[in-house]
């Protein structure tokens, strides 16, 4: 009884494994992903006085006309305790423009705030400039509290410090 059990463990195996081999043999651009390095912009709120904060994404070409990215936006108007901004997304060529859809969170610690935001890049395609905008909804820890804020401006690519 416990051969005719292990017979059919190794069965099981096998076929799995084939399964495996054959799907990956029909994703050769998903394991050819290439990374591009890290790229920067200098984001410009609009109405805004303060410095340019800077965006710093890794970028991973998938194939085609779309990327990954992931990456930081610091800000110098920030106590660099609670700097970085984290964000990850995807961009996408269409035309002469690239999009880029962004998640940005930010653990505020020591104060008592976490920010989270969705936000959109559109950029032309042989300058690398343009426009933002994100919406943000921020969490108040010390009195559970949210509340909602928004952002647009310019951005301007430039060489990564």
């Amino acid at each position: 009884m416990k051969i005719l059990k292990m017979k059919n463990v190794k069965r099981v195996f096998l076929f799995v494994a084939i399964i495996t081999a054959t799907i990956f043999s029909y994703m050769p651009k998903a394991l050819t992903a290439d990374y591009l390095g890290e790229l920067c912009w200098s984001l410009h709120s609009e109405g805004s006085t303060n410095e340019a904060r800077l965006m710093r994404v890794g970028m991973t070409h998938m194939g085609d006309s779309g990327f990954t990215l992931q990456g930081v936006i610091d800000d110098p108007n920030i106590d660099p305790v609670i700097d970085p901004a984290i964000i990850n997304g995807a961009a996408v060529i269409v035309g002469n423009e690239v999009f880029f859809t962004m998640n940005i969170s930010q653990d505020l610690a020591p104060y008592p705030w976490r920010d989270t935001g969705n936000g959109q890049l559109r950029l032309n395609l042989p300058t690398l400039n343009g426009t933002f905008w994100v919406n943000y909804l921020e969490f108040d820890v010390e009195f559970s509290e949210f509340w909602e804020s928004h952002e647009s401006g310019t951005v301007t690519f430039t060489n990564c410090p």
